[in-house]
């Protein structure tokens, strides 16, 4: 039987009742981050034993066979570390993209403004 670790841990939290955002803050990444480890087979077994901690759940009867041939000294600080970064980049990218969407906003405001006053003008003569 093939396992999809993803789902299994996600299935887990949901049955917990457990808040995504409270997880995520608890795991010190983004949920964006948490949404993209439930769409992956295999995840490190650290983080799942991690997550078993922060949610109270023991993961060890669905992953009888073993936890997707990782072995113990493999490096979960990699896979943590480039979650850690995608938040910064996408934040200045969004933050960006939001003040953009403010200035052609104001722009609009402007030119509306003006042809009121305009019109007002127009009107009074």
């Amino acid at each position: 039987m093939e396992y999809n670790a993803g789902e299994i841990v996600e299935l887990a939290i949901r049955r917990q009742e457990i808040n995504i955002t409270e997880l995520s803050r608890r795991l010190h990444v983004n949920r964006r981050t948490l949404y993209n480890w439930f769409t992956k087979n295999d995840l490190h077994p650290d983080l799942i034993l991690q997550i078993g901690r922060i949610i109270n759940y023991d993961f060890h009867p669905h992953f009888e066979s073993g936890f997707f041939g990782f072995e113990p000294e493999q490096e979960l600080n990699a896979q943590v570390r480039n979650a850690e970064q995608m938040p910064a980049d996408l934040a200045f990218y969004w933050m960006g993209k939001y003040i953009n969407l403010l200035e052609e906003y104001k722009g609009l405001l402007r030119k509306e403004s003006f042809k009121k006053s305009d019109t007002f003008t127009a009107v009074d003569q």
